[in-house]
């Protein structure tokens, strides 16, 4: 039997994760091979092509707030490149390449476009969740030389592996715990407990840990069940006397702690101040951002002296974001926060809110609104925000039947 036409365009945005998620850090494939990149790049260039089209040739398209925000991201990155060229002398093609992971946003405006709705969007989160739970399970199984990895060692007691697409087994997760709390199946607890182990006992991650039960105990209050706020205040009782009681989470108390009483000497503080003030090469980089560093260019040799340093953009989330976009670009991931935390409490909004806050857990020690393995999750969830937002009739959509394919049909 044929593919019907909706299912080949979900197979080809499908495939368009896999590769900015570079095959989920497979290690066949390095992340800066002859091969990648180019495929990241064309599916960039592909998903910014669709969206001009659309925009310049399908009338009646009504964007909405949130639409805005996200295009102003993307004027956001045209200027930063121009203060590449201006301050750094770096080349307007090498940004455009540079930018490449960022490319994976124009996903939610092709989405758009061809009028998916919410449960085919779910279907995608549902399907990289579990291909990102079956990289960690052929991960564990070929360790201590994992096949998916960009970063994995021995820590803590423990495996530390992580991968591009991480992201998905986040919001997956935070999915199937949301589901059972509105459908009671026990099956979608255990796909949740799933997701928790193998985000925090496979990463050794603290920020993982709190992640996981800040999202957790978020779900749990906006569940409409009796006696939430007595489950909830047990969740929190019960996880403070796990956390203190096993043996398991010593290795993790002692980091805190030496992290507590050396922080005037921690690489995250130093790092702060470096890509806060002393990169910045005027007023213009502070509104804007320096851009992002290419293979050409004096910005590339800031970073990579930085790197020599142990200072990284990864680990300063937002400090981090902004040395890329300036002030700018830290207030639209502001409204993105803002957009994602003011949805409405319809039973079906727990999950996302739940994901953007665990976002909003590295957004001072961390990397994960910019990371690429966490960027392709991000967008669908941001798509279904929009979903939730047009069935709230918080904000009216009108785009005429001249799209791609329209997926209500």
């Amino acid at each position: 039997m044929l593919l019907s036409a909706k299912n080949i365009f979900m197979f080809i945005i499908a495939g368009i994760i896999i590769i900015f998620l570079q095959y989920f850090s497979l290690k066949l494939i390095p992340g800066e091979s002859k091969l990648v990149t180019p495929l990241i790049f064309g599916s960039g260039i592909s998903l910014i092509g669709i969206f001009l089209y659309n925009s310049l040739f399908q009338k009646g398209i009504k964007y909405n707030k949130l639409d805005f925000v996200i295009l102003l991201f993307f004027v956001n990155m045209i200027i930063s490149a121009a203060m590449a060229n201006m301050y750094w002398g770096q080349s307007f093609f090498s940004s455009l390449v540079g930018y490449r992971f960022f490319y994976i946003y124009f996903l939610y405006f092709v989405l758009i476009f061809l009028k998916m709705g919410s449960e085919d969007a779910e279907k995608l989160v549902k399907v990289f969740f579990f291909l990102s739970i079956a990289v960690f399970l052929i991960d564990v199984v070929t360790f201590p030389n994992p096949l998916f990895a960009y970063r994995d060692e021995e820590r803590r007691g423990g495996m530390t592996i992580f991968f591009f697409g991480q992201g998905f087994t986040f919001l997956g997760g935070f999915y199937y715990l949301d589901r059972f709390i509105h459908k009671k199946k026990v099956l979608y607890l255990l796909y949740f407990l799933l997701s928790a182990i193998c985000l925090f006992a496979l990463t050794q991650s603290r920020m993982n840990l709190i992640a996981l039960a800040a999202g957790a105990l978020l779900i749990l209050l906006m569940g409409n069940w009796k006696y939430k706020y007595l489950i909830s205040a047990l969740f929190v009782v019960a996880s403070f006397v796990i956390y203190n009681s096993l043996s398991f989470f010593e290795n993790f108390k002692d980091a805190n702690e030496n992290e507590i009483q050396y922080y005037q000497e921690n690489v995250r503080v130093e790092a702060q101040h470096y890509f806060l003030a002393e990169l910045q090469a005027g007023v213009p980089t502070i509104l804007f951002g320096n851009g992002f560093p290419a293979k050409d260019g004096r910005l590339t040799d800031k970073y990579e002296n930085a790197k020599l340093l142990g200072l990284f953009t990864s680990d300063v989330g937002l400090t981090g974001f902004y040395s890329y976009f300036g002030v700018f670009g830290v207030i639209i991931w502001i409204l993105l926060f803002l957009a994602a935390f003011r949805l409405k409490n319809n039973g079906n909004s727990g999950y996302l809110k739940a994901y953007f806050l665990t976002l909003l857990t590295s957004a001072f020690t961390g990397y994960s609104i910019f990371e690429p393995g966490y960027m392709p999750a991000t967008v669908l969830a941001l798509f279904l925000i929009r979903c939730q937002m047009e069935s709230n009739d918080t904000d009216s959509i009108n785009i005429e039947d001249k799209g791609l394919i329209n997926f209500q049909s």
